[in-house]
Parts: structure tokens; sequence; C-alpha cells
């Protein structure tokens, strides 16, 4: 879609919404917290604590782009209706090409 001084790919617009819903619902409620394993596989309580603790940050960080990504891909999803909208009610108005009587072909050269 096309209007003054600016273009819309539809497509596209849907495209991102349904791909940042599918992350979304990927990531949604995934915990990093158990990434980290068992103490033992660090030899070393602490070392295993600390990075139990900063998967536990992550997660809530992770938690809040996933939030985030899910708004986004709402207001993508309601932008390209909004263009669907415009464009099926500019399509239906339209019954002939109204640049037709706009442009005339030029008559044919003799010899050419």
């Amino acid at each position: 879609m096309d209007g003054p001084g600016f273009h819309v790919d539809v497509g596209v617009l849907e495209a991102a919404s349904k791909n940042m819903k599918d992350l979304w619902h990927g990531q949604d409620d995934f915990e990093l917290r158990g990434l980290c394993g068992e103490p033992e596989l660090y030899g070393h309580g602490g070392v295993h604590d600390a990075l139990a603790d900063f998967c536990g940050q992550w997660s809530v960080g992770l938690d809040a782009l996933c939030d985030r990504a899910n708004g986004l891909a709402d207001t993508l999803g309601k932008a390209a209706q909004a263009y669907r909208a415009v464009e099926h009610g500019n399509t239906a108005a339209l019954k002939v090409d109204p640049g037709t009587d706009a442009v005339t072909p030029d008559p044919p050269m003799a010899g050419y």
C-alpha cells in the first residue's frame, strides 16, 4: 500500500506479527534457572548457586522482553488489519483504472 511519502508492505507487517507471536509462545514461561543443572556438575556449590542466580535474573528479563514482543505483535497485527481494510475498500471502489483517461498513447507513426 502506498500513500503520500510512504510505502507499506502489509504482508511484511503480518509476517512480523506472526513471527513475534511465535517467539512469545516459544519462550512463554521458559525458565533459564533449570539450564544450570545440578551442583555436582560444577564441583563447587558456590559456582552453581551464582549461575543459578544469574539465570534466574535473566529469566525475569526474558519474561519482560517476551511480554513486550507480544504487545508489539498485537500492534503490528492491528496495523496490518487497518491497512488491509483500506486496501480492500479502495479496491472495491475502483471498477476501472482511473489513470486510463489521463494517459493516451501517441498515435502510431508511419513507417515504424
